[in-house]
């Protein structure tokens, strides 16, 4: 059995002018689409930075600051 280490990051989330913070458990070689699905986030909803600059979805997270921006807004 193999285990996978595990990290926290921390995330903000800008849903419609509105900017939430939060911290979320993540394991070895998550994917940026791994995440958005944990988070319940459909990929075609948000466009997904990391310090600042754009990244695939498929890309590994590999720290930074991760930020969520909703481009779909709620009517």
């Amino acid at each position: 059995m193999i285990l996978l280490a595990h990290s926290k990051i921390s995330i903000e989330i800008d849903q419609n002018g509105k900017k939430t913070e939060r911290e979320i458990e993540i394991s070895e070689n998550e994917t940026y689409a791994g995440l958005l699905k944990k988070l319940g986030i459909n990929e075609e909803t948000v466009l997904v930075f990391n310090n600042k600059k754009p990244v695939p979805y498929d890309d590994v997270i590999d720290g930074g600051k991760i930020q969520i921006l909703k481009v779909v807004f709620d009517q």
